[in-house]
């Protein structure tokens, strides 16, 4: 059997995936193509900053429009080959653009919820600000030389899949398999996770077939199926949950493969599916869920649930129930991080004392299954946060306000975490992806790199509940590796 996972020994010289994925388009490292990437970005400023509905003062604008275009410098970087590895900080630049400068522009009043009272414009200045030096920190760990000294000791994982027959096979099984497993519900919580994981099979499953599209060895009847049937259903299958986040990391994922498959990143798809999950779908949850979360359509079946979804996607769209700016107002809130980041900035350490690294405690016990541990505790990160910062009140026991890893950083440290711990974020995401990503890595390497590094996109969640499940994603995809290894073995055999 194929060695499974290399030490940092020397490998082979450019394996065809790597070669794939880092060489780099025809004229895109030019000066010129420098100037469009600039202008882009210039016009885009100058149409926020000219006619968003916001109306943020000279630092708020200078902040966010910095933040936005920061963007341009991990881009420039991919593009021209200078960093030789999948555009994953791009995406994740993007990420932060979203939650922490594009709502600035976008929201009149900057609150953390709809009924709570503006947060004073002093501390969403200082929050933009962190925001903006967080944000460089984090380059600084990722393409930094402070990598380098860990080179001598990383794993490199090494997953070359060659019968793509096999492949073409197995990733059929586990897309169709995994839409299966997706659609259970009702499992007991020591399981909870096994059905989180079986679920992620489909968007494995997707991965490979569309890498193996992209790079022109599938057919059209099954490209067909991919595009037709595999993706939509899995996408409907995370709406149907009540939560885009598990429609919005398919598309991520996906997004993801296309760009490093192609060395080009889609941006008009990914501002149009922005311009949708944010303004549309997410607004469309929060009825859906009243009526499917212990409403009257709670024991529906995912026929008259998808019924409802596009009633109610009709209704405020097309039917123009909800006015266009109240959309984009409900958007933007449940978008903007750097207002939770402001209310934390003004009550600690004036009235909460500094958390001390509290927050980081569940990292220690999160990777143990609760089908070994029945008894490991719960994780409340949520709830012990709204409650510290009255978010939530003191009677709301069901309630779970989203603790993200910045303002966990502040909350724990204060500037001093903001700054050390994005560089550790930064460094991490770094080693993680040069795990996956060097000369001998194989389609499997890539798929599985974009499988574990599309869970770090979620900033928007405490570091325990993101960081935390890293070793199980790892361990996750070398299980598939060893599936792949074994039909290939057995195709070997038939062969003969």
């Amino acid at each position: 059997m194929a060695e499974r996972f290399e030490s940092a020994a020397p490998h082979p010289p450019h394996g065809e995936w790597y070669a794939r994925i880092t060489t780099i388009r025809p004229g895109s490292a030019s000066p010129g193509e420098a100037l469009k990437l600039l202008a882009a970005f210039a016009i885009a400023l100058i149409a926020l900053n000219l006619y968003a509905p916001g109306a943020p003062t000279i630092l708020e604008r200078i902040f966010a429009s910095a933040i936005i275009a920061s963007l341009a410098l991990p881009t420039w970087l991919w593009m021209s080959g200078a960093d030789r590895t999948i555009p994953f900080m791009p995406f994740l630049t993007l990420m932060f653009i979203y939650s922490y400068a594009l709502p600035v522009f976008l929201l009149r009043q900057y609150m953390t919820g709809l009924f709570r009272p503006p947060i004073a414009g002093h501390f969403i200045t200082l929050a933009l600000g962190y925001s903006l030096l967080g944000l460089y920190c984090m380059f600084a760990g990722y393409y930094g030389p402070a990598r380098w000294l860990f080179a001598p000791i990383l794993p490199r994982f090494n997953l070359q899949w060659r019968d793509e027959r096999v492949v073409r096979m197995v990733a059929l099984m586990l897309g169709v398999g995994g839409l299966f497993l997706s659609s259970l519900h009702g499992l007991p919580g020591s399981l909870a996770q096994i059905g989180v994981f079986a679920a992620d099979l489909s968007m494995v499953g997707i991965c490979m077939l569309v890498a193996l599209q992209l790079a022109g060895r599938l057919d059209g009847i099954t490209s067909a199926f991919v595009w037709g049937v595999l993706t939509p259903v899995r996408i409907a299958i995370g709406l149907g949950s009540g939560l885009s986040s598990g429609s919005v990391v398919i598309g991520t994922a996906v997004a993801m493969i296309f760009a490093s498959v192609r060395r080009s990143i889609p941006w008009k798809t990914l501002i149009l599916g922005t311009v949708v999950a944010v303004f549309i779908i997410r607004p469309a949850e929060a009825p859906y869920r009243a009526a499917t979360w212990g409403g009257r359509l709670s024991d529906a079946g995912a026929i008259e649930k998808a019924r409802l979804y596009g009633d109610i996607l009709y209704r405020i769209t097309i039917g123009g129930e909800v006015e266009p700016q109240a959309l984009i107002e409900f958007g933007s809130l449940r978008l903007a991080q750097f207002t939770t980041f402001g209310e934390v900035i003004g009550d600690t350490p004036a009235l909460v004392p500094f958390w001390g690294g509290e927050s980081y405690y569940p990292i220690l016990f999160k990777p143990i299954p609760r089908a070994v541990w029945p008894d490991k505790p719960e994780e409340l990160t949520g709830q012990t946060f709204g409650h510290r910062y009255g978010l939530i009140s003191g009677s709301n026991t069901s309630t779970s306000i989203n603790l993200p890893q910045l303002v966990e950083l502040y909350g724990n440290f204060g500037l001093t975490g903001v700054i050390g711990g994005m560089f550790i974020f930064g460094l991490i995401y770094r080693l993680l992806t040069e795990m996956y990503v060097h000369p001998a890595m194989g389609l499997g390497a890539l798929v599985g790199g974009i499988y574990v590094l599309s869970k770090l996109l979620d900033i928007g969640s405490a570091a325990s509940m993101i960081f935390g499940g890293i070793p199980w994603a790892i361990i996750f995809i070398a299980l598939i590796h060893l599936l792949m290894e074994a039909a290939e073995v057995d195709a070997m055999a038939l062969g003969r």
